[in-house]
């Protein structure tokens, strides 16, 4: 039985040697990122630099995993989209927290002096690839989920609040879930004057609006959207009950002023 002793000897050369399946490399390993954040970033989200930067080599390798390893080179080893979109937005957390850090101290604004977001190759799974690529060609295009923006940091005041831990295996979407509820019920990012009739909001709705509008339009079936809709999806307490009983064409909308200061703790 020639057929049958071939799958026997499969069998036995995947379970004596489990790396088989990933040609020799090893699964991401999420436990030091997830030291590293716990300890130097705050409950606001705010970054210890000076900290941190002690500490650089165990971050560098972190994203020394994250260059070997992608779903893209590696997809047997990221099960699912869940998984694949941890990686993703992970690696793109980290790369930042890596080029500040490596960057600190010296200088107050990110983007006014590193082209953070243009100009600064990282590699991912062996390919060189820059942020904005990692941003737009990856991770909004691929996957369509507008709970990203809650999520990625990208090193500035008024970014998205940088998780302590590392997403766990499996949490993908309930952290972004937690995410969403976060950074809406912030009332740095949105704020509601009912009097008014007035919704001030993060510049990170006007910049990404269509991927909001277009999730009411796929996902809730809402023929014409407005941003403040997706808002009530998460919005918690007396704001939410004014904004839904306000009709949208009486809603003025105006948006934060977007502070590009590094998030750093004072």
């Amino acid at each position: 039985m020639p057929i049958l002793s071939a799958i026997i000897s499969l069998v036995m050369v995947v379970n004596l040697n489990p790396g088989w399946q990933s040609q020799g490399t090893q699964a991401i390993d999420y436990s030091e990122y997830d030291r590293l954040t716990r300890k130097y970033v705050d409950g606001r989200g705010l970054v210890d630099y000076k900290g941190l930067k002690g500490e650089i080599d165990s971050l560098k390798r972190f994203v020394d995993q994250l260059a070997a390893v992608s779903p893209d080179s590696h997809p047997q080893q990221f099960r699912d989209g869940g998984e694949q979109l941890r990686y993703w937005m992970t690696a793109y957390n980290a790369w930042v927290l890596y080029i500040a850090t490596s960057e600190y101290p010296g200088k107050s604004s990110l983007w006014n002096f590193l082209g953070l977001f243009r100009n600064r190759s990282i590699k991912l799974g062996g390919k060189p690839l820059g942020l904005e690529d990692l941003e737009h060609g990856i991770i909004r295009k691929r996957y369509k989920e507008p709970r990203i923006h809650f999520y990625i940091n990208c090193a500035a005041f008024s970014c998205p609040a940088l998780w302590q831990g590392a997403i766990g295996h499996g949490r993908t979407w309930d952290v972004l879930e937690q995410s969403a509820r976060r950074f809406i019920n912030d009332p740095r990012h949105v704020k509601y004057d009912a009097a008014g009739k007035k919704l001030q909001i993060s510049k990170i709705f006007d910049w990404f609006e269509e991927d909001f509008l277009n999730y009411l339009r796929d996902k809730k079936g809402i023929q014409k959207p407005h941003i403040s809709q997706y808002i009530l999806l998460y919005l918690q307490g007396p704001s939410r009950d004014d904004l839904a009983k306000t009709p949208v064409d009486q809603l003025s909308v105006k948006y934060f002023s977007y502070d590009k200061n590094l998030n750093e703790q004072k």
